[in-house]
């Protein structure tokens, strides 16, 4: 025969304090989409790849300023002009999931590292193609495991997702 527990009453207090406990668990845990910076502990380590990558490639870092230019119509439009490199690899690393851009499978290693350094690339040559100092062969770049397929198979993914 299973022996009863004998049920034992909360007072006031502790029925408040079981029930605040609760409500921390709860809102502890938040969607994906709901959360900021400082709740995703893995944005926070992208971010900071993201200042290792773009200092080493001296990475612009202030927003651009907008300045009207004429177009070839006559009509005046601002366009930004210079800087925000880093700005614009923080907003695709924020609205991009990783596992879309590259996925690791056979003999492929994945690394945040990689995949940062290859965001980094992308923004750059974005601003000017013809860049000269990003080979494949830099020390910086072999050792994070970006190759020419890399990179490609990572820009084509960016292109399809990102609202740059």
């Amino acid at each position: 025969m299973v022996k009863r527990r004998k049920h034992i009453f909360l007072d006031e207090q502790s029925k408040i304090e079981v029930l605040e406990r609760k409500i921390i668990k709860y809102n502890r845990y938040k969607s994906y989409n709901s959360k900021t910076i400082d709740d995703d502990f893995r944005l926070q380590e992208k971010l900071a790849i993201l200042s290792i990558v773009a200092s080493n490639f001296m990475m612009t870092g202030h927003s651009p300023t907008l300045v009207t230019t004429k177009r070839d119509d006559g009509c005046e439009v601002l366009m930004p002009v210079g800087g925000g490199q880093k700005d614009r690899a923080k907003h695709i690393i924020m609205n991009v999931d990783f596992r879309k851009l590259y996925r690791g499978g056979k003999n492929r290693k994945t690394d945040p590292f990689m995949i940062i350094t290859a965001i980094c690339m992308y923004v750059m040559r974005q601003d000017n193609p013809k860049r000269g100092d990003l080979r494949y062969s830099n020390d910086f770049i072999s050792k994070s495991g970006v190759t020419k397929e890399v990179y490609q198979r990572i820009s084509e993914n960016i292109e399809k997702q990102v609202i740059c």
